[in-house]
């Protein structure tokens, strides 16, 4: 794991600790990361999704026949 040295808000770590729980600012900062990249993730994945053509002529929807 690299070590860097950043400028925080002091503000905005104490409540990242306390909405995560955790008492470390390491701890907060890494699942701040997590879920950032992990919401980029999912809106990627959502953008993908809506991509896909629909048939909107279809009349019946086909489970696994």
């Amino acid at each position: 794991m690299a070590v860097t040295s950043v400028d925080i808000d002091t503000e905005m770590l104490r409540l990242a600790k306390s909405s995560y729980g955790v008492k470390t600012n390491r701890e907060a900062i890494n699942l701040a990361l997590r879920d950032v990249v992990m919401r980029r993730q999912q809106i990627e994945a959502i953008d993908a999704i809506a991509r896909i053509p629909v048939d909107h002529d279809a009349t019946t929807i086909a489970y696994g026949d």
